[in-house]
């Protein structure tokens, strides 16, 4: 047997154990909650994901052009440094 296969099969292993036993953690955890808790907190989770997304979007958007509010600032800030 090959090590790169041994090494590929204990990695699973180790993966499908690690999985299990997050899956028996978690299910004790939820069992213990109720089903508004989850849906409050699969909702929650939603929208921090689409503000992410809409925050990275925007900051793309903003970083491909040149604002004229940024360069206003810029040279607000260089007026200030000469002073």
């Amino acid at each position: 047997m090959n090590t790169r296969l041994a090494l590929q099969l204990i990695s699973a292993a180790i993966t499908v154990a690690v999985l299990a036993a997050l899956h028996q953690g978690l299910d004790s955890v939820l069992s213990m909650t109720s089903t508004d808790f989850m849906v409050g907190v699969l909702v929650g989770a939603a929208v921090v994901a689409l503000v992410w997304l809409w925050a990275e979007r925007e900051g793309r958007v903003s970083s491909g052009s040149v604002d004229s509010r940024t360069s206003t600032e810029q040279e607000r800030a260089r007026h200030t440094i000469d002073l």
